[in-house]
This record gives structure tokens, sequence and C-alpha cells, in this order.
């Protein structure tokens, strides 16, 4: 009990003792951190509920078998290229995105699929401008063309090393 507990619960534990020492240590300075924290927390806690939501609504309205049509082996290229396409129109902090996947690949997606969305969601096609404007043209593109057209590969990789720690 205690250590599946411990298991399951290790960062918050951590997190709980760290501050314990912290207050230890130096109090005011804890309680700062500790309001930024909470400050913090508060800014994303809707946000978080929203998504988990989503997250809830995508396992009803979305059949499995959709999904491991679309998105699983049965999926095949296309599957990967949608994945992919699906990673650079991905917004919102990573946290959000986490989630959904997670919901996905237990729903019959392939690991493929789980890694790809996360590799091209570093080229996100709405902040290409504001990097073009920054960093120019010749990287903006070779970066994304890059990271997209590397997405697959690392995908299927991922996905042999996954299948390969199941056996």
């Amino acid at each position: 009990m205690i250590r599946t507990l411990i298991r399951s619960q290790w960062l918050l534990l951590v997190t709980v003792a760290l501050y314990l020492w912290a207050f230890a240590v130096a109090p005011e300075r804890a309680g700062n951190a500790l309001a930024m924290g909470a400050g913090t927390f508060a800014s994303v806690l809707l946000l978080i509920v929203a998504v988990f939501g989503l997250v809830g609504l995508l396992q009803v309205w979305i059949s499995r078998e959709l999904i491991v049509r679309l998105l699983g082996r049965e999926g095949g290229i296309k599957g990967l290229l949608v994945a992919a396409l699906c990673g650079t129109l991905l917004i919102g902090p990573a946290y959000i995105i986490f989630p959904l996947l997670m919901s996905l690949q237990k729903q019959g997606a392939r690991w493929a699929v789980i890694t790809i969305v996360l590799t091209s969601y570093a080229v996100k096609l709405q902040m290409i401008p504001i990097e073009v404007g920054f960093l120019g043209w010749p990287f903006t593109l070779s970066r994304a063309i890059l990271t997209v057209t590397l997405a697959i590969p690392t995908g299927l990789l991922v996905e042999a090393l996954m299948e390969r720690r199941q056996l």
C-alpha cells in the first residue's frame, strides 16, 4: 500500500519534502515560492480542467475503431502523415498535448503517431511568421522541413523500441 503510493505519487512527495525543507531553512523565501507556485497553478487550472474535459469527450465521440483505422497500423503512411500535419497545427503548451495523446494511444493510436505528433509539434505553423521575423526564411524553412521530415523515422524508431520493451 505505502510502496504503491510512493511509486505513483513520488513527484508530489518529493515536492512536499522540498517545500518542508525550504520552510525550515528560509521560511520567507519558501512562502514566496509557494505563493508563486499557487498563482501559476491557479492560472492554468481552468485550462487543465478544459483539456481533461476535451479528452473525455474525445473518448466518447470518436470510436476506438476510427482511431485504429486512421492512427493505428491500419492507417499506414497516411496516418503518419496526418500525425505530422496535426503536430504542426496544434497550439498551446505541451502539458495540454500529453493527456490528449495518452488518450489517443489508449484508444489504439500507434506509438509512431504519438511520437510524430510530439516531434512535429516543435514546428508550429502559426508561429512561422514570428520565427521568420527573428531568424529569417533560410533558418526557419530548414528547421521546419528537417523537423517534420525526421519526425516519421523518429516515430518509427520509437515505436520499434516500445514494441521491443513490451516483449
